[in-house]
């Protein structure tokens, strides 16, 4: 299976220009349709990611994609980190992606959110990588909050948003986490934000223990952590001054 998509980008190099996180979240989109589309319900399996990006073309450049999951990951220091993405000039028009099976046993949820992180690292930076002479090494931490860095280089925050979109898209959060306050019967209020158009969002004043159990129920739906929908719902603006 392959995966298109197109993002504005340099035409000589193919690295991406400087790229707003509304367009990082419309790349992680186009990607999202072709990998859910035969999926059911709003979590993304790691097979069928794995499975659709065997082959990434980004803006007409191809790149054959082989995954590693099962094995120990380490970076070029020998420190075990959570996942890789690599290129060698010695296979031209290829990247190597592993995930730390070892790291993330039992967690389908950290998992996941590295395969969507080193994805993003294949569709951004790896076009520009075919074809030069210099191996290109990109690692994460064994901590799971350094997929959420906001410190990180520039790669990596793109990487980390396109994750963010990928896994927990702005509408579909949106909509789940206003069945969730109805059944709940939390309040909502109309304030900006960039989820679905003229919907409201969760006002400030609710419950704590209500708001963490719709956030632990948005956890289940999308296949992700508590921590990872709080960064999702702040990002979008889902809920009236932050989540805190």
């Amino acid at each position: 299976m392959s995966i298109t998509v197109n993002y504005p980008h340099l035409p000589l190099s193919g690295a991406p220009r400087p790229l707003p996180a509304e367009t990082l979240w419309g790349v992680a989109a186009q990607v999202r349709r072709q990998v859910m589309a035969d999926q059911k319900g709003f979590a993304l399996p790691i097979s069928a990611l794995v499975a659709a990006s065997r082959r990434v073309t980004a803006n007409g450049r191809a790149v054959a994609v082989a995954w590693e999951l099962g094995q120990p990951v380490h970076d070029a220091q020998g420190r075990a980190v959570l996942g890789v993405c690599e290129t060698d000039p010695e296979l031209p028009g290829a990247a190597l992606v592993s995930i730390n099976g070892v790291v993330v046993a039992g967690r389908d949820d950290l998992a996941i959110s590295t395969a969507a992180h080193e994805l993003g690292h294949v569709i951004f930076d790896v076009p520009a990588a075919l074809g030069t002479p210099v191996r290109r090494y990109r690692s994460v931490t064994t901590d799971p909050d350094a997929l959420l860095d906001k410190r990180a280089a520039a790669s990596e925050r793109r990487a980390n948003e396109f994750m963010g979109a990928l896994l927990a898209p702005p509408v579909a959060l949106h909509l789940r986490l206003l069945l969730h306050a109805h059944a709940e019967r939390l309040r909502t209020v109309n304030a900006p934000h960039r989820g679905r158009p003229g919907s409201r969002v969760l006002a400030s004043d609710n419950p704590t223990e209500s708001v963490e159990g719709v956030m632990a129920a948005l956890a289940i739906d999308f296949g992700v952590s508590e921590r990872f929908v709080a960064v999702r719902l702040d990002r979008y603006g889902l809920v009236q001054g932050g989540v805190g």
